[in-house]
């Protein structure tokens, strides 16, 4: 893996950089999934290919901050589709609002699209350091984006009440930075809470740019004549002199010529925030990758293996069970309310007679919690609503059941006598066992899916002890843990607590 190439005179001064555009592994460190420009520029071009794209007929318009450091990125974006519209501002934002966009639109070859790109920038320097990097000829570097730094320390400020909010300027004299700090306001509080405030910063700022963005085009989209309109966003990640830059992507979408959304073109894109709440959580993907990787050393084939899957009814949990199909067919479904194995010994029993003749099976089980896209646990957005909700559902209500008798608020409740909410109740009767540790608990969202999930272990276990009996042949592997949800858009994770044989 080269890192650096240079060339020294006979007084040992670095006088060329013979690898520009090297790789920079701390960019990475600090973000993962970023990719670096050429990296990015590879995906973007094959990715529209598919959707009709030309480099003859696509215009592209950046939104990205007016600093230098920020170029490189347009300039490799140039050398594909010739030129670009420059619809940004400080720290990113698309200041050129509604209008940019539509004499952007007004731009585009006949029967062609356009692609946007926006996003905040952060600079990662020589040692790690988030929010700086090192600037060509400068002794010294400095913070990156300094818009950025500048506008979240007004935040803080009046977020503990040590400045006033600022008044709307009359003027354009520095309009802009007002902005800025009034659009990166209503991520104050998330901004405060962060350990690490320099990474949180462009999220924050990402997710305002979204909400701008989105409405630009939902207002000026139809300017498009007749193609269609590319919008990727994310975090530019600038790197020290002689390195490549490099760019996380965080959302792709394709709208039509009328500004509605008609194609998600980054479906399983990662999301960090999950990570940051449940560490050690894999994607989707890695997780199919790891299961297939260690049961083909135990034998398991894809022809001859079944799955069983007991995992919320919710339909959010879906996705897993599809990339466990395209990998082993199709799955057997023990699951109920909340992830427990509802289904019971007579279920497992019932899918061990289905495994195919000299196979095995592999079970997967867990409770859901949603991680939302301001990165709050328990809840989460869901498709075509407004407003998103408890995530999961049963789990919270269970926990608030749980919480009231445990304070002596409510009695216990009867066990039920027919099945018409049997589910409910075993929920919270089997969560109940938990009530002390869950009131203890600081972030009580974090701590239910925990919880939950050592109540589905104590009863999957009985369920293999009692019906495992029932695999003729083979061997039953348990996979258990929390899957998390996540917006839209975004792959969902798992975390593995356990994987036994």
């Amino acid at each position: 893996l080269p890192l650096s190439f240079k060339l020294y005179d006979n007084e040992g001064k670095e006088v060329d950089n013979l690898m520009p555009g090297a790789s920079f592994p701390k960019a990475k460190e600090a973000f993962p999934g970023a990719l670096t420009n050429s990296e990015l520029v590879s995906k973007i071009t094959e990715t529209l290919e598919k959707k009709g794209y030309n480099k003859e007929t696509s215009l592209v318009a950046t939104s990205l901050c007016c600093d230098e450091v920020n170029r490189p990125l347009e300039s490799d974006l140039r050398e594909i589709y010739d030129t670009n519209f420059n619809m940004g501002g400080l720290a990113g934002f698309p200041f050129g609002g509604a209008t940019s966009f539509g004499a952007m639109a007004a731009h585009i070859p006949d029967g062609g699209s356009c692609l946007v790109v926006y996003g905040p920038h952060v600079g990662v320097d020589s040692t790690g350091a988030v929010g700086t990097v090192e600037r060509r000829g400068r002794a010294n570097g400095g913070s990156c984006c300094g818009s950025a730094v500048a506008a979240s320390g007004y935040v803080g400020s009046v977020f503990k009440g040590d400045a006033e909010k600022a008044a709307l300027p009359e003027d354009a004299l520095d309009a802009q930075q007002y902005f800025v700090g009034s659009m990166l306001m209503p991520y104050a509080e998330r901004l405060d809470a962060a350990e690490e405030k320099m990474k949180e910063l462009p999220y924050a700022l990402y997710d305002a740019q979204t909400e701008l963005m989105g409405r630009i085009v939902e207002k000026s989209g139809g300017a498009v004549a007749d193609g269609t309109t590319a919008v990727l966003g994310g975090i530019q990640i600038n790197t020290p002199p002689g390195y490549s830059d490099y760019f996380l992507p965080l959302s792709f979408k394709l709208y039509d010529n009328e500004g509605k959304e008609v194609d998600n073109l980054m479906p399983g894109a990662s999301f960090p925030k999950a990570k940051e709440a449940f560490p050690g959580a894999l994607t989707n993907s890695e997780l199919v990758s790891k299961i297939t990787e260690t049961l083909e050393k135990k034998g398991y084939n894809k022809e001859t293996s079944l799955v069983a899957t007991s995992l919320c009814c919710d339909e959010v949990n879906r996705p897993l069970e599809s990339d466990l199909r395209e990998i082993y067919d199709t799955n057997f479904n023990m699951g109920g309310l909340a992830g427990f194995p509802f289904g019971g010994a007579t279920s497992f029993g019932a899918m061990a007679a289905h495994i195919p003749d000299g196979g095995s099976c592999l079970v997967v089980y867990g409770p859901h919690v949603g991680v939302d896209s301001t990165g709050a646990v328990g809840t989460v957005e869901r498709r075509g609503r407004a407003n998103g909700g408890s995530c999961c559902g049963s789990a919270v209500a269970a926990s608030g059941y749980v919480g009231s008798v445990f304070k002596g608020d409510a009695e216990k409740a009867a066990l039920p006598e027919d099945a018409l909410d049997a589910q409910q109740y075993f929920v919270g009767s089997m969560l109940m066992p938990y009530a002390e540790r869950l009131d203890a608990a600081e972030e009580k969202m974090k701590e239910l899916p925990y919880a939950l999930y050592d109540a589905q272990t104590e009863l999957m276990g009985r369920i293999v002890e009692k019906s495992g009996g029932a695999v003729a042949d083979g061997t039953t592997a348990v996979l258990g843990g929390i899957q998390i949800n996540t917006p839209p858009g975004y792959s969902d994770y798992f975390l593995p607590l356990s994987f036994k044989l």
